[in-house]
Order: structure tokens, then C-alpha cells, then sequence
């Protein structure tokens, strides 16, 4: 009987269309078609804040009801579902009037959409083919955020904004959406047991011990339970919020503190998919994890980050602002990769989904608050200088965690193996 190819990369492929498609219109379309809208709208820079951060409370949130119900259902039974919810969320903000509008159509519902069909299903699912190229994997699927991050940075927005308006964008993007749903249900399977293959193509390395993120004891694997139990968990925790900070506040002020420092809304457009596109190369560059201790490479790549998010502060010519969100694209895409590659690489596959998922829950506490908060010493300060340079330090002293951070060890009582109906 002949063998049947391994499928897993394919999976990789259409996992990278499906989060591409699924994340980058919806995050990104926000700060793009702002400065449209808050005139619109009669929106202030802390109000178009605060339903951002709505919106990133709300994914966050859903994290750990994301990870059980991928456990139970199936990581393309999620996506589907959450790709629903997109197509109706988008389509009501093409039709909002107000800021109750915007909270309810894109951080209540676009929220909803992106924690259930876009980061932990991606993270998840190259998690669930990959072992031995983990890193490779989880690079390569969320590489097609950067992807098409960047056409929607340099492209998208900004033609629709020359030949329509934003109200159209959204629509659009509703469809996208749409489009995003049928082929996750067509193509995705969440786990290689469920077309009788095993990760890699091959006997994964946890059936020799290497993957239960026991290491040396050799005691079962890890649950999260036991991993809740860790102090690696919650700095891994901080250190998502640090390398997180940035982008978000970025995302959302980006435009208007480079045009409050003299560019051009074209070239804010541009040094702006300068930054999603170099994200790309960062998180390819995240494969590294494969070659060296992960936690090290996070540690290296929020460095990077935090001194772009410095020189940003002060970019008042293109050259020093082009370096700039270079800096910070290569860190924030390779740290975007690294920190599902540690989790992983410390907890194994049994409890990543859940362990990622309540991590996601935490963070949604703090690191969503940030756009409103900046927003907030925007309007008190008349620019985006403080904020950036807290978002700056933030990042820096994340760095300096994670060049001391070590791998947990379980402990000596026996644990039972995962089995393929735990892994969806």
C-alpha cells in the first residue's frame, strides 16, 4: 500500500491564507481608515482608543474558551463559526454612525472574530503538525499576517481611500472575511491523527520523550494545570505584553504621530507597510528558534523592538523613521513567532492550545488598555511622544527578563500521555 504523502506543509500553506486574510484587513483597517472616520463619527483620539482596545480586550478574553473549544470541536469548527461572526461585524461597522456603533460592530464583534478564527487557531494548528520544525511552522503560518499585512498597509487602504471611502473598505473586507470561512472549512484539518499521519511525517519526537517537554525527567506531559503552576508561565505572560505594547499602540497612532512630525499621509502610509512587511522577515527569522533555546531568541528580538520604538520617538526625517520600523518590524514579527515557539517548546502539545489560550486571557487584562491609555496622554500632552516612549521602555526591560528566562521541569509524578482525541 503505497504511503500517503504528508500533508502538513500544504497544511502550513493554506493555515498562512486563512490567517493572512483573516487578521491583517480587520487589525489593521482600524488605524488606516481612523483619520477618516473620527471626523465622520465625531470620534477622539481617546474614543477611536478605546474601542481598539475594546476590541483587543475582547479576542484576548476569549482565549481560554477558544483553546477548550478547539479541544472539543476541532480547530476548523472555530474558525468557521468566528468567520461568521466578521462577515456581520464588518459589514454593521460599513454602517456605523457612532462610537456606540464602532464598539459594538468592531470591539465587541470584530473581537469575537479574531480570537476565534485568526491568532491561537494559526498558533495551534502548526503546533499541532510540527515538532521537529516547530519554529519553521509557526513562522511560516503567521508569516501571511506580514504578507498581507503589507498589501493592506501600502495597497488596500489606501486605494480605497483614493477611489472610494471607508465605509466601502469595510465591506470589503466583510467579504474577505467570507471568503476566509469557506476555505478554512474546505481545507484546514487541525491535527495529522486525523488523516492517520503524525507530525513531521514521521514518529513525532514526543514518542521518544523530546516533545513532552520533559526533557531529562521523562515523566508524562505537561497539563495546564501544572503548567499554571510555573513562574515561566507568567513571565512568559509580561513578556507577551512587552513585545505586544508597541505594535498596538503603533497600529493605531501610528499615522498621525508621523504626520504630527511632518510626513505626508502618503509617506506615513509607506514607513507604516515598511514595518508590516519587514514583520515578515522577522518572523521567518523566528525559525531560528529550531537552532537555538527559543526563550533566547525572544530575549534578542525584543532588544531589537525596543530600540526601534526609541529611534521612532525622534524619526524626523524618512531615513531615521524607515530604520526605525525596521527595528521594530524585525522584532516584533520574530518575538510574534518566538513566544508560541517557547510555549511550546516548554509545555508541549497537549497543552498548548489551553495554555496559549489563558495566556491570551491574561494579557487581554493589561495589554489591550494600551491604545486608550495612549490615546488618553495624547490628548492631555498634545502628541504621542510619552506614550511612545513608554511603550519604548516597556519593551527593554522585557528583554532583560528573557535573557534570564529558563525551561520548567516537571516533576517526578507520572502524568498520563496525551492521546489523539486530546489533540484536535
Amino acid at each position: 500500500m503505497t504511503k500517503r504523502p504528508f500533508i502538513g506543509w500544504w497544511m502550513v500553506g493554506a493555515g498562512s491564507l486563512c490567517y493572512g486574510f483573516g487578521i491583517s484587513p480587520m487589525y489593521y483597517g482600524w488605524g488606516l481608515f481612523q483619520p477618516e472616520m473620527q471626523p465622520a463619527l465625531g470620534l477622539s483620539d481617546t474614543q477611536s482608543g478605546f474601542v481598539f482596545s475594546v476590541f483587543s480586550w475582547t479576542y484576548h478574553l476569549l482565549g481560554p474558551v477558544c483553546g477548550i473549544a478547539m479541544a472539543r470541536w476541532g480547530i476548523r469548527w472555530v474558525m468557521v463559526p468566528g468567520s461568521a461572526v466578521a462577515v456581520l461585524g464588518f459589514w454593521m461597522l460599513s454602517r456605523a454612525e457612532s462610537f456606540v456603533d464602532c464598539i459594538i460592530a468592531y470591539g465587541i464583534l470584530g473581537g469575537i472574530a479574531i480570537g476565534f478564527s485568526t491568532i491561537l487557531p494559526a498558533q495551534t494548528l502548526a503546533s499541532n503538525w510540527f515538532v521537529r520544525y516547530r519554529a519553521r511552522a509557526i513562522a511560516l503560518v503567521l508569516g501571511g499576517g506580514a504578507i498581507v499585512g503589507t498589501w493592506v498597509n501600502m495597497l488596500f487602504a489606501p486605494g480605497i481611500l483614493r477611489i472610494a471611502d471607508w465605509r466601502t473598505g469595510w465591506l470589503i473586507i466583510a467579504g474577505i472575511s467570507a471568503v476566509v470561512g469557506v476555505v478554512a472549512l474546505v481545507f484546514l484539518r487541525g491535527t495529522p491523527e486525523k488523516v492517520r499521519q503524525q507530525p513531521d511525517g514521521g514518529a513525532a519526537p514526543s514518542d521518544s520523550g523530546q516533545d513532552r517537554a520533559t526533557g531529562p525527567t521523562g515523566h508524562g506531559e505537561w497539563t495546564a494545570p501544572l503548567a499554571l503552576r510555573t513562574s515561566q508561565f507568567y513571565i512568559l505572560v509580561g513578556l507577551s505584553i512587552a513585545y505586544g505594547v508597541p505594535w498596538g499602540i503603533i497600529a493605531v497612532y501610528g499615522r498621525l504621530h508621523l504626520e504630527s512630525l511632518g510626513f505626508t499621509t502618503a509617506a506615513a502610509g509607506a514607513i507604516l507597510g515598511a514595518r508590516v512587511f519587514v514583520s515578515l522577515f522577522g518572523r521567518f527569522s523566528a525559525s531560528f528558534g529550531d537552532f537555538m533555546p527559543p526563550q533566547r531568541l525572544l530575549a534578542i528580538v525584543l532588544l531589537v523592538e525596543g530600540i526601534g520604538s526609541a529611534g521612532l520617538i525622534v524619526a524626523g526625517n524618512p531615513l531615521l523613521a524607515y530604520a526605525s520600523v525596521v527595528l521594530i518590524g524585525l522584532g516584533f514579527g520574530a518575538a510574534y513567532v518566538s513566544i508560541p515557539v517557547v510555549f511550546s517548546s516548554f509545555y508541549g502539545r497537549r497543552a498548548f492550545g489551553t495554555t496559549v489560550g489563558i495566556r491570551f486571557a491574561i494579557t487581554g487584562v493589561v495589554a489591550p488598555a494600551s491604545p486608550t491609555l495612549a490615546g488618553m496622554l495624547s490628548d492631555w500632552s498634545g502628541s504621542h511622544v510619552l506614550s511612545f516612549s513608554i511603550m519604548a521602555t516597556v519593551c527593554l526591560l522585557g528583554a532583560l527578563v528573557a535573557f534570564g528566562l529558563r525551561a520548567p521541569v516537571l516533576g517526578a509524578r507520572p502524568i498520563a500521555p496525551a492521546t489523539t482525541s486530546s489533540i484536535k
